[in-house]
């Protein structure tokens, strides 16, 4: 039974979540701004993020990133920059889906993650 727990244990802490969001703190129809895209993988490893956003009140910028796009592509974690535009007041969910892989020793299987936040786009009142 050691074994199995250690094997569960193992499969436990290969799900920990490698990426965060930080939307902005506040925005207003017509306004431009940044969400910050936060990515724990090793420095070694391509990391693709895709931005998205479900709702019509806020535009992204730029729809893909690499590694090279990072503040600092040699850091740990990676800052990415998620440039937005806010077209008009209401709701919007952005999401950002990362692609990366995950390896030890010369075994490497890809792996993805999403993060998500809700952001309230207000008035230009």
């Amino acid at each position: 039974m050691v074994g199995l727990g250690a094997l569960l244990a193992s499969s436990l802490a290969a799900q920990a979540s490698f990426v965060s969001l930080e939307p902005p703190s506040s925005l207003r129809a017509g306004e431009r701004a940044t969400a910050v895209a936060l990515i724990d993988l090793p420095t070694d490893v391509p990391v693709i993020l895709t931005p998205r956003v479900n709702g019509t009140a806020l535009d992204i910028v730029r729809g893909r990133l690499l590694r090279s796009d990072a503040l600092d592509p040699d850091a740990r974690p990676l800052r990415f920059r998620v440039p937005l535009v806010a077209r008009s007041a209401g709701t919007a969910i952005l999401r950002v889906h990362v692609a990366s892989f995950r390896c030890e020793g010369d075994e490497c299987e890809p792996i993805e993650e999403e993060a998500s936040a809700t952001l309230r786009i207000q008035s230009r009142d």
